[in-house]
Protein backbone atom coordinates (compact mmCIF):
# COMPACT_ATOMS: atom_id res chain seq x y z
CA UNK A 1 0.00 0.00 0.00
CA UNK A 2 1.60 3.53 -0.99
CA UNK A 3 2.41 5.75 1.79
CA UNK A 4 2.13 9.80 1.72
CA UNK A 5 5.12 11.88 3.21
CA UNK A 6 3.06 11.58 6.62
CA UNK A 7 4.12 7.74 6.55
CA UNK A 8 -0.03 7.26 6.61
CA UNK A 9 -1.73 4.76 3.99
CA UNK A 10 -2.86 6.37 0.65
CA UNK A 11 -6.23 5.97 1.54
CA UNK A 12 -6.20 6.68 5.31
CA UNK A 13 -7.94 10.13 5.14
CA UNK A 14 -10.94 8.71 3.18
CA UNK A 15 -11.96 6.80 6.61
CA UNK A 16 -13.25 10.87 7.79
CA UNK A 17 -16.85 11.45 6.41
CA UNK A 18 -17.16 14.21 8.26
CA UNK A 19 -14.89 17.47 9.76
CA UNK A 20 -16.26 16.81 13.18
CA UNK A 21 -15.23 12.80 12.67
CA UNK A 22 -11.50 14.22 11.69
CA UNK A 23 -11.68 16.69 14.51
CA UNK A 24 -12.36 14.04 16.81
CA UNK A 25 -9.65 12.04 15.93
CA UNK A 26 -7.14 14.90 15.88
CA UNK A 27 -7.90 15.47 19.29
CA UNK A 28 -7.62 11.89 20.55
CA UNK A 29 -4.28 12.08 19.22
CA UNK A 30 -3.41 15.46 20.23
CA UNK A 31 -4.44 14.03 23.71
CA UNK A 32 -2.30 11.06 23.72
CA UNK A 33 0.93 13.47 22.11
CA UNK A 34 0.56 15.37 24.67
CA UNK A 35 -0.07 12.99 27.34
CA UNK A 36 3.30 10.87 26.18
CA UNK A 37 5.30 14.01 26.57
CA UNK A 38 4.26 14.87 30.09
CA UNK A 39 5.17 11.15 30.76
CA UNK A 40 8.79 12.05 29.09
CA UNK A 41 9.16 15.08 31.59
CA UNK A 42 8.45 13.06 34.16
CA UNK A 43 11.16 10.48 33.28
CA UNK A 44 13.87 13.31 33.28
CA UNK A 45 12.49 14.63 36.58
CA UNK A 46 12.76 10.93 38.38
CA UNK A 47 15.92 9.75 36.25
CA UNK A 48 14.73 6.89 35.21
CA UNK A 49 11.72 5.39 32.82
CA UNK A 50 8.60 3.69 34.36
CA UNK A 51 9.42 0.17 35.77
CA UNK A 52 13.21 0.96 35.62
CA UNK A 53 14.73 -1.07 37.91
CA UNK A 54 16.72 2.19 38.73
CA UNK A 55 13.88 3.46 40.53
CA UNK A 56 13.68 1.19 43.29
CA UNK A 57 15.02 2.90 46.51
CA UNK A 58 15.06 6.31 44.74
CA UNK A 59 13.14 8.72 47.23
CA UNK A 60 10.66 9.87 44.71
CA UNK A 61 8.47 7.77 42.24
CA UNK A 62 4.96 7.82 40.03
CA UNK A 63 1.68 8.35 41.89
CA UNK A 64 -0.77 8.38 39.55
CA UNK A 65 -2.52 10.96 37.16
CA UNK A 66 -4.93 13.86 38.26
CA UNK A 67 -7.18 15.43 35.31
CA UNK A 68 -7.08 18.67 34.14
CA UNK A 69 -9.20 20.54 31.55
CA UNK A 70 -7.08 22.45 29.22
CA UNK A 71 -8.93 25.00 26.95
CA UNK A 72 -6.88 25.53 23.33
CA UNK A 73 -7.08 27.30 20.76
CA UNK A 74 -7.58 24.87 17.48
CA UNK A 75 -9.08 21.99 19.61
CA UNK A 76 -11.47 23.32 22.49
CA UNK A 77 -11.45 21.35 25.55
CA UNK A 78 -9.29 18.86 25.85
CA UNK A 79 -8.81 16.77 28.96
CA UNK A 80 -5.11 15.37 29.49
CA UNK A 81 -3.84 12.77 32.31
CA UNK A 82 -1.34 14.70 34.36
CA UNK A 83 1.27 12.54 35.95
CA UNK A 84 2.02 13.07 39.79
CA UNK A 85 5.18 12.28 41.85
CA UNK A 86 5.16 10.94 45.45
CA UNK A 87 6.95 14.40 46.84
CA UNK A 88 4.90 16.41 44.56
CA UNK A 89 7.74 18.40 43.05
CA UNK A 90 7.13 17.34 39.47
CA UNK A 91 6.16 20.75 37.96
CA UNK A 92 5.36 20.18 34.16
CA UNK A 93 6.65 22.57 31.79
CA UNK A 94 4.14 22.31 28.84
CA UNK A 95 1.25 21.94 30.99
CA UNK A 96 2.04 24.34 34.04
CA UNK A 97 0.15 23.79 37.17
CA UNK A 98 -2.56 26.05 37.98
CA UNK A 99 -2.79 26.99 33.84
CA UNK A 100 -5.81 25.48 32.41
CA UNK A 101 -5.94 27.92 28.88
CA UNK A 102 -3.24 28.55 26.13
CA UNK A 103 -1.25 32.08 26.90
CA UNK A 104 -2.95 33.25 23.64
CA UNK A 105 -6.67 32.99 24.82
CA UNK A 106 -5.53 34.58 28.09
CA UNK A 107 -3.65 37.79 25.85
CA UNK A 108 -6.90 37.78 24.00
CA UNK A 109 -9.42 38.51 26.84
CA UNK A 110 -7.03 40.77 28.43
CA UNK A 111 -7.09 42.86 24.96
CA UNK A 112 -10.84 42.79 24.79
CA UNK A 113 -11.09 43.39 28.30
CA UNK A 114 -8.56 46.79 27.99
CA UNK A 115 -10.82 47.95 24.89
CA UNK A 116 -14.08 48.06 27.73
CA UNK A 117 -16.08 44.61 26.40
CA UNK A 118 -17.94 43.35 29.32
CA UNK A 119 -17.34 39.70 30.40
CA UNK A 120 -20.45 38.14 29.04
CA UNK A 121 -18.94 39.73 25.31
CA UNK A 122 -15.72 38.48 25.73
CA UNK A 123 -17.22 35.31 26.70
CA UNK A 124 -19.32 34.82 23.38
CA UNK A 125 -16.06 36.35 21.36
CA UNK A 126 -14.00 33.76 22.94
CA UNK A 127 -16.37 31.34 22.05
CA UNK A 128 -16.77 32.30 18.39
CA UNK A 129 -12.92 33.11 17.69
CA UNK A 130 -11.16 29.61 19.52
CA UNK A 131 -14.46 27.59 20.28
CA UNK A 132 -13.80 27.15 23.72
CA UNK A 133 -16.45 27.40 26.52
CA UNK A 134 -15.36 29.79 28.79
CA UNK A 135 -17.69 31.11 31.75
CA UNK A 136 -18.11 34.78 32.59
CA UNK A 137 -16.07 34.07 36.35
CA UNK A 138 -13.22 32.48 34.49
CA UNK A 139 -12.87 35.66 32.08
CA UNK A 140 -13.18 38.09 35.58
CA UNK A 141 -10.25 35.60 37.05
CA UNK A 142 -8.44 36.08 34.31
CA UNK A 143 -8.67 39.92 33.40
CA UNK A 144 -8.26 40.39 38.24
CA UNK A 145 -4.95 39.69 37.57
CA UNK A 146 -4.20 42.76 35.23
CA UNK A 147 -6.63 45.31 37.30
CA UNK A 148 -4.35 46.01 39.72
CA UNK A 149 -1.50 47.13 36.85
CA UNK A 150 -4.77 48.71 34.83
CA UNK A 151 -5.88 50.84 38.22
CA UNK A 152 -1.82 51.74 38.72
CA UNK A 153 -1.48 52.95 35.28
CA UNK A 154 -4.92 55.00 36.17
CA UNK A 155 -3.45 57.05 38.75
CA UNK A 156 0.05 57.58 38.00
CA UNK A 157 1.01 60.86 38.18
CA UNK A 158 0.98 63.06 34.59
CA UNK A 159 3.35 65.06 33.55
CA UNK A 160 2.93 68.83 33.58
CA UNK A 161 3.41 69.16 29.83
CA UNK A 162 2.71 66.23 26.64
CA UNK A 163 3.62 66.83 23.00
CA UNK A 164 0.36 64.74 21.26
CA UNK A 165 -3.04 65.85 21.52
CA UNK A 166 -6.09 63.45 20.57
CA UNK A 167 -9.42 64.66 19.49
CA UNK A 168 -12.29 63.02 18.77
CA UNK A 169 -15.57 63.78 18.03
CA UNK A 170 -18.76 62.35 18.22
CA UNK A 171 -22.07 62.90 15.78
CA UNK A 172 -25.60 63.21 17.20
CA UNK A 173 -28.95 63.94 16.02
CA UNK A 174 -30.55 66.38 16.98
CA UNK A 175 -34.01 68.38 16.73
CA UNK A 176 -33.40 72.36 16.11
CA UNK A 177 -35.84 74.51 14.64
CA UNK A 178 -37.82 71.78 13.59
CA UNK A 179 -35.14 69.85 11.91
CA UNK A 180 -32.89 67.06 12.77
CA UNK A 181 -29.28 68.05 12.40
CA UNK A 182 -26.29 66.61 12.99
CA UNK A 183 -24.00 68.29 15.89
CA UNK A 184 -21.23 67.16 16.96
CA UNK A 185 -19.38 66.94 20.70
CA UNK A 186 -15.60 67.24 20.62
CA UNK A 187 -13.19 65.28 22.87
CA UNK A 188 -9.99 66.86 23.35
Amino acid sequence: MEENKLGLPKDFFKQFKSKEQFQEFFQEMFKQGVNEMLQGELDEHLGYEKHSPEGHGSGNSRNGFSSKKVKSETLGDVVLSIPRDRNASFEPKLIPKHQRMSEQIEQSIIGMYSRGMSTRDIEDQIREMYGVEISESTVSTVTSRVVEKIKEWQSRPLEPVYFTCWMDGIQFKVRHNGKVVSKCIYLV
